[in-house]
């Protein structure tokens, strides 16, 4: 055999949420066999694309790779090349949709009749064995609904109280009622989320079995308006089809027979929707989490890098209190709120005489007094609460959900800790204190510009009542 082969794959890309399982197989097989000098070429389709796969696999009539995994669009429309490439000595597997009439060499897919039976085998026991069924099988011309609804039927033989109508319509006032009464119903094509929504447009929730754990169906899942769904693992299915590829390959070399790979089915109940991995057997859980440990760790430390940007964009660097900006868009969310739902009290603070303390014992201590003052209005709050720097010696506190008697006490609780509050300098301690201004809304204020403003005001009388005139002895003071 070539030190390098290539192996080509042909496979619709939409709709995205169902196929994207699939082509993660396809890619982690890829990486896997990479080191076999083993080239993938993808070739994605169209769901609907009959016509550009015919041209893909004309194209590889000329080019020639040593294998390929086709999933076909159409169950007999491209019998014809797929003979051509197995004939010129090209192994071809199909994969997920086979194509059982063509020469192609393997079928790697999940065991279809066993995955409509399980289906059956679910309905029956949910609905106690006893009703009727309405089945969406789909087009019974597409082999592997077929083979499902096959499944399906001979799950249902067995219980003698249950009788199944199929349906191959969309849901109407008048196909309910011809059916009723309905115990559930099936859903064996890709129009899961269109029928399911189309009984809860009409009112009628009913136990209901499809196909496929997707990111459309999962939200269906969880809220109870499908019962179950049978997850055929896509993952698995591109993965093995590669594999197989290259099997075929290598065997080719020593012409022995090749084999079929079935992959069996697992069951998500919509109480298990969310459960991780629950579309991989233990086998490939091990290796998908292996495989992703790495990606998630990337994942870990970018979302700690962007907490870390947003944290600072938000924060004031020297007290670790919120900074202006998170400041304004708190206090919108909250008067929004207050407007509601209940009263929001604003308090706004400033330091006395803070210029002296600069101008006196220099911008460390002043930064030690602001980051003093910082930890007073921390603690002395709840942890809803919002405490904020807005820059300098101006802070301000939110107080969601809280009266004007109850705004006092916090003020009185901060000016009590602040009298309280020593910073140690080369001269002794130094203590200080704050003027603070308190206004609510609705009483006060309609708005959160009318608010800090009134809470400014206030602020501006606790500075010129009852310490005036104000000299620096009054509001620091050095204790030696």
């Amino acid at each position: 055999m070539r030190d390098n082969v290539t192996i080509a794959i042909i496979a619709p890309i939409q709709p995205e949420d169902f196929f994207d399982l699939l082509w993660q197989g396809v890619w982690e097989a890829t990486f896997d066999l990479s080191s076999f000098g083993v080239e993938v070429q993808d070739l994605a389709t169209q769901l609907q694309g009959v016509g550009e796969q015919r041209k893909i696999l004309e194209m590889l009539l000329e080019t020639r790779p040593d294998a390929m995994a086709l999933l076909p669009v159409h169950a007999s429309a491209l019998n014809d090349l797929i003979d051509r490439h197995v004939l010129r000595g090209t192994a071809v597997i199909t994969f997920y949709s086979d194509a059982p009439d063509s020469k192609r060499n393997a079928f790697v897919g999940c065991d279809l009749q066993q995955s409509g039976a399980l289906a059956g085998e679910i309905l029956a026991k949910t609905i106690g064995g006893r009703g009727r069924i309405l089945a969406f099988p789909g087009s019974l011309h597409e082999f592997h609904l077929a083979q499902r609804y096959q499944g399906f039927r001979d799950a249902l033989t067995r219980y003698a109280g249950i009788e199944e109508t199929a349906a191959h319509r969309m849901v109407t006032p008048e196909l309910i009622e011809t059916c009723a009464p309905l115990a559930g119903y099936y859903i064996g094509n890709g129009d899961l989320v269109k029928i399911v929504s189309a009984f809860e447009q009409l009112g009628v929730r009913l136990p209901c079995v499809g196909f496929s754990n997707t990111e459309l169906v999962r939200p269906l899942l969880e809220r109870g308006a499908v019962w179950a769904v049978i997850d055929e693992k896509r993952y698995q299915l591109g993965y093995f089809a590669v594999q197989k590829a290259y099997e075929a390959i290598l065997k080719r070399e020593t012409n022995e027979p090749f084999s079929n790979v079935q992959v069996p089915s697992t069951v998500v109940f919509a109480a298990n929707a969310g459960s991780a991995g629950n579309s991989l057997d233990g086998a490939f859980e091990l290796l998908v989490r292996q495989r992703t440990a790495v990606l998630l760790s990337y994942k870990q430390r970018l979302e700690e890098a962007n907490a870390k940007l947003t944290d600072l964009a938000v924060t004031d660097p020297l007290t670790g209190l919120y900074n202006r900006r998170k400041f304004e868009e708190t206090l919108n969310h909250e008067v929004s709120r207050a407007l509601r739902y209940g009263p929001v009290s604003l308090l706004l603070a400033d330091l006395d005489r803070f210029k002296s303390v600069n101008d006196r014992y220099g911008h460390l201590t002043g930064d030690d007094v602001l980051k003093a003052v910082a930890k007073v209005l921390a603690s002395s709050c709840r942890d809803t609460d919002t405490c904020a720097r807005l820059g300098g010696d101006e802070f301000a506190v939110i107080l969601p959900h809280c009266e004007p008697s109850a705004a006092v006490v916090v003020r009185q609780r901060i000016e009590k800790q602040i009298a309280q509050t020593a910073i140690t300098t080369a001269d002794g301690a130094l203590t200080t204190r704050l003027s603070i201004g308190v206004a609510t809304l609705p009483g006060d204020a309609g708005n959160a510009v009318a608010l800090i403003a009134a809470a400014d005001a206030a602020m501006y009388q606790a500075k010129q009542s009852a310490h005036e005139p104000i000299e620096s002895s009054d509001r620091l003071r050095v204790v030696s």
